[in-house]
C-alpha cells in the first residue's frame, strides 16, 4: 500500500504518521487496488522457492525460473518488473527464498502448492 502511495514519506504526508487521515474507505479501495499485485508477486516469491528446492539450487536467475515453470518471457520479465516494485532492494526472491525453504515440503501437488502464498510467513 505504501508503494501505490509513491513510498513512506509520500504515505506519511498523505495520511499521517499514523495514518489518522486514513478512511476506512479509503483504506479499503486501496487494499483492493493493490491485493492482486501483492498475490502475483506472493505467487511468484514461492514459485521461485519451489523451483530451488527441487532443483537444490541455493541461488536462481530469471531464466532459470523461466525455463523451469515453462513461461513466455513476457510474463517472467512483468512478474519480476511487479516484485521489484515491492522489494526495489533486491534483484530476484533469491534472500526470501532462503528463508521459505524450511516451509515448503515441494513434494505436495500443485494445488497445495498454489495456496503457500497465503500461509507462509516470512520476516524480513
Amino acid at each position: 500500500m505504501i508503494h501505490e502511495q509513491g513510498g513512506i514519506d509520500a504515505a506519511v504526508e498523505k495520511y499521517g504518521p499514523k495514518a489518522e487521515r486514513l478512511s476506512k474507505w479509503q483504506a479499503m479501495k486501496t487494499v483492493a487496488k493493490v491485493t492482486n499485485k501483492a498475490s502475483r508477486v506472493a505467487s511468484f516469491m514461492v514459485m521461485w522457492t519451489v523451483a530451488m528446492l527441487e532443483e537444490g539450487a541455493d541461488e536462481y536467475s530469471i531464466t532459470q525460473y523461466q525455463r523451469y515453470w515453462n513461461e513466455e518471457e513476457r510474463q517472467t520479465y512483468r512478474l519480476q518488473g511487479e516484485f521489484r516494485e515491492l522489494w526495489p532492494e533486491y534483484e530476484t526472491p533469491n534472500e526470501f527464498a532462503q528463508k521459505m525453504k524450511g516451509q515448503i515440503d515441494p513434494s505436495i501437488g500443485q494445488a497445495q502448492i498454489a495456496m503457500l502464498p497465503t500461509r507462509i510467513m516470512v520476516t524480513v
